[in-house]
């Protein structure tokens, strides 16, 4: 099954509790009939899909099923640039508190009392925090997104089309997460209800992976030096137009869920620009509609050949 055109048809969005059900009926469905146990692990009100076996296998396939509200400004993954990367964050932080600055210091004037005065003070203050509240939400999560192509639908594509490859092999099990959007929430519930599985197996995180020809992966310290790592690193290579890069996670700005496990790591696709390095644009805004099943072909079989290996 080409999952990734199916799933942007079928279950497109998946942000209301109605939404992610329907998608998780779907998973558990279609995991069995490859021959998966499969299973939904409700932690701390977050609901993750677990196929296969993860006490058993060396290596776990991960992926966020939840999807983003829609956003006035993109969330620009800026993976190798860390400075830019925090610094368009933190300038639209610094631009949303201005903005409220100057929308309380308008209220407190239009309400005839001076900010020198505790009333006046207090109705600047109140309505500082009840505009910046206001305008964060607005930017950050705004109405609902229809599209999802790539944040994260492909990885959600990926983790199902290895699943498929791996079907019968007992060294890799596949969880997709919820509530990612919301900090990471399923996969911190996860590693909390599963200490044992953090301690010893290697996870393959796969976030935004379908529009770009350059494949940024980043590996924690702890999963540099598990022996499985080796063979992982190998199995990039360079082929069909893509590119693979390693890096060391340490010295990268990629924020998902390979970030709550001590042995994670990191996959996401980018385009290269002159002026700003690696990016994934479009992602969180109604732009998202451009992914490629090229890119999904590439992760598995890159990814099924580190497995054959083990």
């Amino acid at each position: 099954m080409a999952y990734l055109e199916y799933l942007n048809k079928a279950y497109p969005v998946r942000n209301t509790a109605e939404e992610k059900a329907a998608f998780r009926d779907w998973a558990v469905k279609e995991a069995e009939g490859l021959g998966y146990k499969a299973s939904t692990e409700e932690k701390e009100k977050h609901c993750n899909v677990v196929l296969g076996d993860p006490e058993r296998a060396s290596v776990l396939f991960t992926a966020h099923y939840d999807t983003p509200r829609r956003s006035l400004t993109p969330n620009l993954m800026l993976p190798t640039n860390k400075a830019l990367f925090w610094s368009y964050n933190i300038g639209i932080g610094v631009l949303l508190a201005v903005i409220a600055l100057l929308g309380s210091r308008l209220i407190s004037h239009l309400s005839g009392h001076p900010i020198s005065e505790r009333t006046g003070w207090m109705i600047w203050y109140l309505s500082y925090i009840v505009l910046f509240v206001a305008l964060f939400k607005l930017v950050l999560f705004g109405p609902k997104n229809k599209f999802n192509y790539n944040d994260n639908t492909s990885g959600t594509a990926a983790v199902m089309a290895l699943a498929a490859r791996l079907k019968g092999s007992d060294k890799a099990a596949f969880i997709l997460f919820d509530d990612e959007e919301k900090g990471k929430k399923g996969s911190k519930a996860y590693v909390k209800a599963h200490p044992e599985i953090n301690e010893k197996a290697l996870v393959v995180n796969l976030d935004c992976v379908a529009n770009g020809e350059h494949f940024i992966i980043c590996a924690s310290k702890d999963a540099m030096a598990k022996k499985e790592y080796a063979a992982f690193s190998e199995s990039w290579q360079n082929r069909d137009g893509f590119e693979a890069h390693l890096y060391d996670a340490r010295k990268i700005a990629m924020n998902s869920d390979q970030k709550s496990f001590k042995n994670g790591i990191g996959v996401c696709a980018c385009h290269r620009y002159k002026s700003v390095g690696y990016c994934t644009p479009r992602i969180h805004t109604r732009y998202d509609t451009m992914a490629r099943e090229e890119n999904i072909a590439y992760l598995a079989d890159t990814l099924e050949g580190f497995v054959r290996k083990l």
